[in-house]
């Protein structure tokens, strides 16, 4: 799980090169853009968590935040003010799942991923010993969505 988000990612592979990232974009914005931004820097390390199997991944969903998300969804906010640029292909994305989001814009992208985060919740709310459900792989998915996102915003 780890090698495929770092041939993918080779600029954010590990938590400490994310976070730096992240913290570097925070840094350039201000108002509701930086705190969705906090938050979603939030979920990238619970991801990492999981993702470098150091806790369970049980133990990390309840820990997942959408009340920033959900508070701007509500003040009709524009998640495109984060990269009003459409996300750019690269050979990278070739053959994954992320390809799908190639030329589509900033509110796409961030929507999935707190769709993803929502349904995991809600999934794990409503029956937590669900053993067919593949924690790993899912937060894995979510994984590459916010580094995709960061990405997008890096670029």
């Amino acid at each position: 799980m780890i090698e495929s988000i770092g041939k993918i990612f080779s600029t954010l592979s590990t938590a400490a090169k994310t976070a730096k990232a992240l913290q570097k974009i925070i840094s350039d914005v201000d108002g509701d853009e930086r705190i969705l931004m906090e938050e979603i820097k939030e979920n990238a390390g619970l991801c990492w968590l999981v993702t470098k199997r150091e806790v369970e991944p049980a133990r990390v969903i309840k820990e997942l935040q959408t009340a920033e998300y959900d508070r701007l969804l509500k003040t009709d906010f524009d998640f495109n003010r984060l990269k009003r640029k459409k996300i750019k292909a690269s050979q990278r994305y070739k053959g994954t799942d992320l390809k799908s989001f190639i030329g589509k814009d900033t509110y796409h992208l961030v929507e999935n991923i707190y769709d993803r985060i929502k349904e995991m919740k809600r999934i794990h709310r409503i029956d937590n010993n669900l053993e067919r459900i593949r924690w790993t792989v899912r937060f894995s998915n979510l994984h590459k969505r916010i580094l995709l996102l960061l990405e997008h915003l890096k670029g």
